[in-house]
């Protein structure tokens, strides 16, 4: 038997590991759990040469051990961007991560000043249930969060944070919906939230920097799913029908820059492995022991979605 607990952690390769730290913990208010340098059985998982090193930082608000980041910078080797010069209909690896703020106004204008640039103004949308000023802004790496302040209904924030918030949701984009929701669903298991669809009647501007003169033809159609059947930490993948992007699906690798993967944990790994096996899902890495800290000891393998989102999944053996 197995149970799927939660996204534990999105793995961010960075290039600057100073300045990304001072954005999440000097600015936002996140803590810092500890300094590691990357054990030689996690560089060996990704095929890394022996002259590679790595050192980690491992980012929570408050002790909120769901929906961690782990900020990775990777020594000796050359690196490329996973999404460079992106935009949010481009397909391959993750999209990005959303962050709740007090105020999005605030943020917008606070951290452009610290090198963020805002695809769009903040604005006021609708997705599904919910009503919610939404910012989306490139940052470090080429990455983009969004940042949320949810109107309706109303959720009360921890106040004297300017980020009091896990990453509680992200973005991944794909080309076809429908093969995605089946991998999750049917190869992965998880748990379908939601589903729901963007589509503007007017040329207006949006959140997702489309062309005013073509966001009438487009439709972001939205599945959200989490691990557990809980909305602590979420994923939601997108189809945008009626544009084209980029396809980056061959960049999602460690060492490379950006948001690189999802670590999950789950208790029963070895069971959850063997099923996967039994209905012929991809095994991208086998099942192992690694040493990651400040777990210990685990066991872990990994898989590859449709479009190339490592999904790492681990058990503490301690």
């Amino acid at each position: 038997m197995f149970k799927l607990k939660t996204i534990l952690e999105v793995v961010y390769s960075v290039g600057n590991m100073e300045k990304v730290e001072h954005f999440f913990c000097g600015y936002g208010g996140l803590n810092v759990v500890g300094n590691y340098e990357t054990d030689r059985t996690v560089l060996d998982f990704w095929n890394l040469e022996p002259h590679v090193t790595a050192s980690e930082k491992l980012i929570r608000f408050n002790n909120h051990e769901a929906g961690s980041i782990r900020l990775i910078k990777y020594n000796n080797v050359e690196q490329e961007y996973i999404r460079s010069s992106q935009n949010p209909w481009d397909v391959g690896g993750i999209m990005d991560i959303n962050l709740r703020v007090p105020e999005v106004a605030q943020t917008f204008n606070d951290i452009r000043e610290l090198g963020f640039h805002g695809l769009s103004d903040p604005l006021l949308q609708k997705m599904g249930p919910f009503e919610l000023y939404d910012i989306l802004m490139k940052g470090y790496d080429d990455i983009i969060i969004a940042f949320t302040h949810r109107v309706q209904p109303p959720l009360e924030l921890p106040a004297g944070y300017k980020i009091p918030s896990h990453v509680y949701n992200s973005s991944i984009t794909v080309r076809n919906l429908d093969e995605a929701r089946d991998f999750y669903v049917n190869t992965l298991g998880f748990s379908l939230l939601n589903e729901y669809q963007v589509k503007k009647e007017a040329p207006i501007e949006n959140m997702f920097n489309i062309p005013i003169n073509m966001i009438e033809d487009v439709t972001c159609k939205v599945n959200m799913f989490s691990l557990d059947g809980t909305r602590d930490v979420m994923f939601q993948v997108c189809e945008f029908e009626g544009v084209t992007g980029k396809d980056f699906t061959k960049k999602v690798a460690p060492p490379n820059r950006g948001l690189l993967l999802y670590r999950c944990e789950v208790e029963g790994l070895e069971a959850y492995y063997q099923s996967l096996i039994k209905v012929d899902a991809e095994i991208h890495k086998k099942f192992q022991k690694l040493v990651i800290e400040p777990y210990g000891e685990v066991n872990s393998f990994s898989v590859i979605s449709p479009n190339a989102v490592i999904w790492e999944f681990i058990e503490k053996i301690n």
